[in-house]
């Protein structure tokens, strides 16, 4: 038993050694301007291949300065679904004036026959 306490004694402080002796060694690279630019293309270019997360992020902004306090009672996640539904019910219930309105086509359906859209 003796003779395991050691021997792991002696593992541990080699352990430690060996991370100490490494991140005086390993060089830490910082980040030039090629590898800045070439991150914000990629940020540029996740962006414009999908633009609904920054729609969604800003809607979930604009939520959380609507809703005040009550914001900081819903998870991310729970506020992100429930913006979600918000805006689905919205946009069903206008969809169903309209047709009351257009007899049966929504304005978009209206506009896209008529060659507006």
């Amino acid at each position: 038993m003796e003779t395991s306490n050691k021997q792991l004694s002696i593992d541990n402080a080699l352990y430690t050694s060996t991370v100490e002796v490494l991140k005086e060694v390993t060089p830490v690279s910082k980040p030039n301007n090629k590898q800045r630019e070439v991150s914000q293309s990629l940020s540029e270019s996740l962006s414009d291949l999908f633009p609904e997360q920054q729609y969604e992020e800003k809607t979930i902004q604009k939520a959380k300065q609507i809703l005040n306090e009550l914001a900081d009672q819903l998870s991310p996640e729970e506020l992100k679904c429930a913006t979600a539904e918000i805006q689905y019910l919205a946009e069903s219930w206008l969809n169903d004036f309209e047709r009351q309105i257009f007899n049966g086509l929504t304005l978009k359906e209206l506009l896209h026959e008529k060659g507006g859209l």
